[in-house]
Order: structure tokens, then sequence, then C-alpha cells
């Protein structure tokens, strides 16, 4: 009996023990999971960042499970390691001690965000616009030449135009060695829904613009131009009463010619009378106020290439749009005062890249053997991206009033059987109203529109050429808080006030100042500042005021009390231009970003001292 229950003693105690030993187990498996978790540095122990690029992005609660709370768009996240299920731990605000994360997010959700360095958008005289390409080679290749020579090079993405409501939100690029490595995140257009509540998307829509010669001998065709628009306009808004509302885009540029600028004021070579805009009435009202040049050039060639190039590069093309350009003109191109040694097939080339078409109206005598140029821009292209030509008689401006009004009104039937058949797919092949013409320029937008349905917003990698990493093609940028850049305006001012008072009393004044305005701002003693033989620039790097070290405020005390008179006025001067344009900058909501609710900008950094 005795040995029976010993038996049973020991049993009990022996289950204790498993139990006890299971506990410590499953506290010590739950400490190692939870120390499991740490943010991800790059090689230069930069925390690693996500940066939300995918629109209705989640962050998730676990890696499998489906509760979630949204992830911003452009909402910036820390990376934790290790990913799991195709999901990556993150953390909502930096931390060193924090174990867990905060959430996961979808690897498709977002992408990297470190070593970053902006685009400078600047119009900069004699550069190339930035382009990523698939391999480093044709990168280099196009750094050097600003153009590659080999079909085998795959262009990914470039720059965008400069316009104000570019789609195209952020350039990253990270270095990898002795180049670059980056791309865009490209996010278009959000859908908006039809009117009359009808809730259907727009799943396309149509971009136009006009290039239109503005030479003397074209003035007679502005008032024509602008009554076939406004009734091509009128057919529209009579046709969609009862239909889908579609966006319809309409640009104006105006081009002229390179001769006899000392002769007379020709005023320019090409003009944006109006970018691309769905407000309508302005292009009317661009038309209506036109003005054809008073110079009547002898040189009967023009600026049709430069005309036509602008208008393929800067608009901000919709890409699952219809894309046509209206060329209206009575003179050929002209080729032998062409800088930029444009061709036709050029220019067919890059509206190639772009899937745009051509309409080109060339007017002239009855018998015009000026027609080539016109002719193969709007025919010599792919059957899917061939265009309309027209030859219209000097003498008859009824005929440019019904050809024209006839090629946007066939051009419109053409977009809407489109737009009919991107919802009945099925029907293209038997469908009996298209024609030979129509079937392929058909089958290739709806190709368009589905890529675009499938891409809401996409990240473009590659390689940035050798410009880029050399400087010559961009310029850093500073991306900081708004608070932070009124910081260093006033810390600016206050070293303008200070150069003021040395001008007239000295050295001894011009210290004073600056030990008074940046104890203020740094909460530090005045006898702390300017201690031993620092100089200013080190001071407001050391106390992050400027996140690198300047070039401009490198002196010491003792180097300021040989300063003369001209020495603050090169001072003075400096600080007041980068001072004007920090102010303006720092005012343009358009460099606006709110990251967390909290409102950041992108600052060129050479706009510092």
């Amino acid at each position: 009996m005795l040995l029976i229950q010993n038996q049973k003693s020991k049993s009990h105690n022996i289950t204790h023990g498993i139990y006890a030993i299971l506990i410590a187990l499953s506290l010590i498996s739950n400490l190692v999971h939870a120390q499991a978790f740490q943010i991800v540095q790059t090689n230069e122990n930069i925390p690693k960042k996500a940066l939300i690029v995918k629109q209705n992005a989640k962050l998730f609660k676990s890696d499998t499970s489906q509760e979630s709370e949204e992830a911003p768009f452009i909402q910036l996240y820390f990376l934790m390691t290790p990913e799991k299920n195709n999901r990556v731990p993150v953390l909502k605000k930096f931390s060193k001690i924090k174990t867990q994360p905060d959430g996961w997010l979808e690897k498709e959700a977002y992408v990297e965000w470190h070593t970053v360095q902006m685009i400078n958008f600047e119009p900069v005289a004699g550069r190339e616009r930035v382009k990523i390409y698939a391999t480093q080679a044709c990168a280099e290749e196009f750094g050097r030449l600003g153009k590659t020579t080999t079909d085998d090079c795959q262009l990914l993405g470039e720059e965008p135009p400069q316009n104000p409501q570019s789609r195209l939100l952020i350039p990253i690029f990270q270095r990898q060695a002795e180049t670059y490595h980056g791309g865009f995140i490209r996010i278009p257009l959000p859908d908006e829904t039809a009117s009359g509540g009808t809730g259907r998307r727009r799943i396309s829509g149509y971009d136009l613009v006009l290039v239109v010669d503005s030479t003397y001998s074209m003035g007679d065709y502005f008032q024509p131009t602008l009554r076939v628009l406004q009734s091509f306009i009128q057919v529209i808004q009579d046709f969609m009463q009862t239909e889908v509302a579609t966006p319809l885009n309409i640009g104006l540029l105006f081009y002229r010619d390179r001769q006899f600028w000392h002769l007379c004021d020709i005023g320019y070579l090409t003009h944006w009378a109006q970018s691309l805009t769905p407000n309508i009435e302005k292009v009317f009202s661009a038309l209506d106020n036109a003005k054809a040049t008073e110079c009547d050039s002898e040189d009967f060639p023009e600026a049709v290439f430069d005309g036509l190039y602008r208008a393929i590069v800067d608009t901000q093309w919709n890409p699952p749009h219809f894309k046509t350009i209206l060329l209206i003109g009575d003179a050929p191109p002209n080729f032998d005062k062409n800088p930029m040694n444009f061709t036709v097939s050029s220019l067919n080339a890059l509206a190639d890249d772009k899937s745009i078409r051509f309409l080109t109206f060339k007017i002239g005598s009855e018998v015009d053997e000026d027609l080539e140029a016109f002719e193969a821009f709007a025919l010599e292209r792919n059957e899917h991206l061939t265009g309309r030509f027209r030859h219209i008689n000097r003498a008859n401006l009824q005929q440019f009033e019904t050809d024209l009004m006839d090629a946007l009104t066939t051009e419109w039937e053409l977009f809407n059987k489109t737009l009919a058949l991107s919802i009945n797919s099925e029907q293209i092949d038997f469908s009996p109203d298209l024609t030979e013409y129509e079937l392929p320029i058909i089958m290739a937008q709806l190709e368009q529109i589905k890529a675009s349905k499938q891409n809401d917003s996409h990240f473009v990698t590659g390689w940035v050429p050798r410009k880029v990493k050399d400087k010559l093609a961009f310029g850093e940028y500073i991306f900081m808080r708004k608070i932070d850049l009124k910081l260093r305006i006033l810390i600016i001012e206050g070293i303008l006030t200070a150069a003021e008072a040395g001008m007239v009393d000295g050295a001894e004044a011009f210290l004073s100042a600056v030990r008074q305005t940046l104890a203020t701002h740094l909460k530090m003693k005045t006898q702390d500042i300017f201690a031993g033989n620092e100089t200013l620039g080190d001071l407001l790097k050391k106390a992050a005021l400027l996140p690198f070290k300047t070039e401009l405020l490198l002196f010491t005390p003792q180097e300021v009390n040989t300063w003369k008179p001209v020495d603050y006025e090169k001072l003075n001067q400096s600080l007041n231009d980068k001072l004007r344009v920090l102010r303006e900058f720092s005012t343009n909501p358009n460099h606006l970003r709110l990251f967390e609710d909290v409102p950041y900008l992108y600052v060129p950094k050479r706009y510092f001292p």
C-alpha cells in the first residue's frame, strides 16, 4: 500500500514537473517570439522604410489574419524582419526597443524608401530629361549621347515634363556601388463616377491637343477652328445626355518660325495657349483671342517639328485615354534650320511610345507639293496608330470647316465604339460595324484600358543614366517638416541681421548678434556659441540645423575679426538670395506632403547656405 502511494506520489510529482517544464518552455517560446522581430537597416545603418504605393492597402493584424486597418497612400512604415506568408512586419513609428510589429503589410503594397534623392523638376537649359533603363549599359550610353543606339535598350520610365498637375509623384533612387538604381511611382488619376448617379466607373477618355500654325498666313483659320470645335462639343453634349459621362480633355499649342527674329517681334517659337484641360471653355477663349504674327516670313518652312515635339513630350497624357494630336498648318517643317535634328520618323517614334495618333490638315494651293511630312505623320504608322490626313485648298474655308468637323466626329464615333466594346469585349471579332481601319486601333486601345485597370499604381525601376550619377541632371532634396524649415529661415534671418550690424559696427557687433540669435533658437548660453575655434557651419551642423556641412558659413570668430565691409556684403547678398527662395518654397502648397497628418516639404539642398 505504501509502495503504491509512493508510486502515485512520484507520478504526481513527475506530472507537475512536466507541466512546469511545459509552462517554462511556453514562456521561453513566447519570449523568443517576442524578441524575433527587429528593424531592418541598410549597410549605412539607416532604418529601411516601407512607402505605401498601392491604393486601398491594408495593415493586417498578423501574418495570417484578415483583420486589418487602412494603410494610407504614401504612408511610411519602418520595416522589420522576418517576413512570413508574403507579408512583412512593420512599425508605425521608429523604436529601438519595440520587439513586436504594429502590423503586417503585403509585399505588393509598398516600395522600400531609403537613401532618397529627389529629381529636380526645374527647367535646366541643355539637359536631357532623366530616363530609366533596364540595364546599366543603356543608361550610361544615354548619359553620354543623350540617346541609345540599340533596340535592345528597354526604356522603363522617364522624368515627367514640367507640369504642376503631374501625377508622377515620387522618384526614388538607391545608391548601389558606383551607380544609382531607382525608379518612379506612377499614380493615375483616381476613378470618378458617372453623372446621374449610375456609379459606373470611367474606363477611358479622350485627350486631344491642337497644334496650330500661327504665322501671318494662318490668321484666317483661328475663328473657323473655334466654330468647328464649339459645334463638335455641342454634338458630344447632345450625344451624352443619356450616356455615361466621358472625360474629354483638350489642349492648344501654337507654333511659328525661326526666321527674322531680328527684323520683327515674332513673339515665340512654340507657345502653350492652353495645356490639356477638361475645361473646354478655356480652349475656346484661347482660340478666340489668338493672333497671328505680323511677320510674313520669306522662308516658307516653319517650326512644325518643334510644335509637335513639345505637344508630345509636354502633355500630361492619361494612359488609358485615346491620345490624338490635331496638326493644322500651311507650310512644311523646317528641315535645315532644325537644331534638334528632328525628323518625321523620330517624332513618330516618340508618338509610338505614348500611343499618340495624328490628324493632320495641310492647307495650301490646289496643286500642293509640300504634303509629304503632314501625310507621313498621319499615315506612315503602325496600323493601330494610323491617323487621318486632309489636304485643304486655301481658297475654300468652308471645305476646311466641313472636313475638320467630319474628322472630329468620326474620331468620337471610333472612341465610343471602343468604350462600348470595353464593356462587352467578347463581341469584338463579331461586330459588323468595325472596319479594317478601326479594328486594330480599337484592339490596341482595349489593351491599354485593361492594363490601366490592373495597375492602379506601379513602381517603375531601372538604371539611372550616368548624367544623374554625376549630378548633371538632378538636385538633392531635403525632406523636412514645415516647422523645421521655418526655424531655418529664422536662423538665416538672424545671421542677415548680424551681417548688417557688422557692416556698420564691425566684427564685435556681428559676433554678438549671431550669438544672441543662435542662443535663443538653440536654448544655449551665448558664451557657448563659437566656443574655441569652431566655425559657424560646424555649429549649425552639430545642432542639426543643417543636415550637411555648409560651404558658405565656414568662418571662425578669429576670421571674422579680419573682415572688411565688402565681406559682410558678400555674405548678405548670398544669404538674401537663398532666403528669398526658401520663403517662396515654404509657402508653395505644391511642395507640401502630409505623412501621418504632419506637413513635410521637399526642399532643394542648394537653397541652404
